[in-house]
């Protein structure tokens, strides 16, 4: 049976570490709450299980770190490649890291990891407690890590062969449930995306395309750069974020690959395993699912359903409503009509320019912005000879001469200002409290109000606000307010860490949301 220490561990090892890290876990925990009772504030301050959670979270870094596993040096790889320093928001230069367990190190560890401990908590790096906490365990690890021998089935598991697809995936799994980086944010995930339910598309999304606290990346970045991998193989570990979502059908088998035809684009892929593909996925039938590329191959991704053989009415049925309602996905591998979207979105985008002479503006309230966009539509739609304006209405079913804005409800009743910009690579992108916005943003990070500090943090974090958006907003405001609504000193240039860590998605490839009309 599994201690409680080698629960994370891979299976089928002999967890010799055990013996030398499972006591430091313990130690650290009691440490950490000595040190509790010294902190000025409730702030970090951790229940019994949540301190026994950090102390064994720590004890993985530093074995990592202490063995050169490579994740940790993964990371600070990557932060340096986009920030310029290993350790944004801590140290401007790599020169400043003193040591192995530097205190810093602890610092940019333990921030970080807060964000998945204490829900909802908004920390300074500054913060005297959470220096206090990083000198403390540094100290700790310096001292007990001199006597602690090299020896980790981690380093092990991580040297095995990835000569195939699936063999990456069993690291992969590992390290997006298991690791010390990922298993907190992954347990959350689970908790919000599927109501704490383990199943595999849930999982499958974790793993191959959540981007995370840890500066916007995800679990195939920090394995694509930890494996010793060829370069193609490489990207195609850090590109499975692209999963390639369609209905296949089976065109001929072997017992270890599959001849797949996508439906959609009418491309075959030929998919490889480890298994007998023949009793599973019969010639003709169709399929629901997700390939990813790896060498010269394809591998399933995530779970499969099988629609059977379907009559071809019914097929057709099933292509037209998905490529009416999953567009993004098909992008990824239709790119014949991805390039006719980004061209129908360029010439929308400058009928946008021509129209408003920006392609941001502001509005009072929400039906003043829905007056205003659906009189830019009316007249675009009107001004078309009248046989092609019919011919449209009558293909696509449209009682006016301008299709029906699909407006949110909460956006409509907004009174407190509504911003709307137009992304030339994705389509219009529309902001509430746009107002508390700009007031926030002019105060240039003094004397806030509670809700402009909010208004400000969501202007960061929200999923549905483009990096191209604020920096649009930031040319003429500057950052400085966006700073100390997450209590960063305003004079710090930080933006570029604060967008990659709660917009990652956008450092990716990214396509329209917007179906392409013909």
């Amino acid at each position: 049976m599994k201690t409680k220490f080698n629960i994370n561990r891979p299976a089928g090892f002999n967890y010799k570490e055990e013996r030398f890290l499972a006591p430091l876990i313990n130690e650290l925990e009691k440490l950490i709450k000595k040190t509790q009772t010294k902190y000025l504030y409730n702030t970090i301050k951790l229940t019994a299980d949540k301190r026994g959670d950090l102390a064994a979270l720590i004890i993985e870094f530093a074995e990592d770190l202490h063995n050169s596993i490579g994740l940790w040096e993964s990371l600070e790889y990557y932060n340096k490649q986009m920030f310029n320093t290993p350790l944004p928001l801590f140290v401007e230069s790599e020169n400043e890291i003193t040591g192995l367990f530097d205190v810093n190190r602890i610092k940019y560890f333990v921030h970080t990891l807060f964000m998945d401990l204490k829900e909802d908590l908004l920390l300074t790096p500054t913060h005297q407690d959470l220096n206090l906490l990083a000198q403390t365990v540094s100290l700790f690890l310096i001292a007990k890590f001199k006597n602690v021998p090299k020896v980790t089935c981690l380093k092990e598991f991580l040297s095995l062969p990835n000569n195939f697809g699936w063999e990456v995936k069993q690291k992969l799994f590992w390290l997006g449930t298991s690791s010390y980086l990922f298993r907190t944010s992954f347990h959350r995930f689970i908790i919000e995306k599927n109501k704490g339910k383990m199943e595999i598309p849930a999982m499958d999304d974790f793993l191959c395309q959540e981007t995370t606290s840890w500066s916007g990346l995800g679990v195939i970045d920090i394995l694509a750069k930890t494996l010793t991998l060829a370069e193609k193989e490489a990207n195609d570990l850090r590109n499975w974020y692209e999963r390639y979502i369609s209905y296949y059908r089976v065109i001929s088998t072997t017992e270890i690959t599959l001849t797949l035809e996508n439906i959609i684009n009418n491309t075959k892929y030929v998919v490889h395993s480890d298994k007998n593909f023949v009793e599973i996925f019969k010639i003709g039938h169709v399929f629901l699912g997700a390939l990813v590329p790896y060498g010269d191959l394809w591998y399933w991704s995530g779970a499969q359903y099988n629609l059977g053989d379907p009559e071809p009415t019914g097929l057709e049925n099933i292509k037209k409503k998905f490529m009416k309602d999953s567009p993004r996905l098909i992008y990824r591998y239709d790119k014949k009509r991805l390039e006719k979207t980004k061209a129908m979105l360029r010439t929308q985008h400058q009928e946008f320019l021509n129209y408003f002479e920006s392609d941001l503006i502001t509005f009072n309230d929400g039906l003043s912005m829905a007056a205003a966009l659906q009189m830019k539509e009316g007249e675009r739609f009107e001004a078309l000879p009248k046989n092609e304006l019919a011919a449209y209405m009558k293909k696509h079913e449209l009682e006016y001469p301008y299709p029906k804005m699909d407006l949110p409800e909460e956006l409509l009743e907004s009174i407190n200002g509504v911003g709307v910009y137009f992304n030339v690579d994705e389509g219009i992108e529309m902001m509430r409290y746009f107002n508390d916005l700009l007031s926030g943003l002019k105060k240039e990070g003094k004397d806030l109000t509670e809700d402009e500090n909010e208004v400000v943090r969501n202007f960061i974090t929200s999923k549905a606000i483009s990096p191209n958006f604020v920096r649009k907003i930031v040319e003429q405001y500057g950052a400085k307010s966006i700073n100390s609504s997450f209590l960063i000193n305003p004079e710090m240039k930080i933006l570029d860490y604060l967008l990659h860590r709660y917009k990652g998605e956008f450092f990716r490839n990214r396509y329209p949301a917007t179906t392409l009309i013909e």
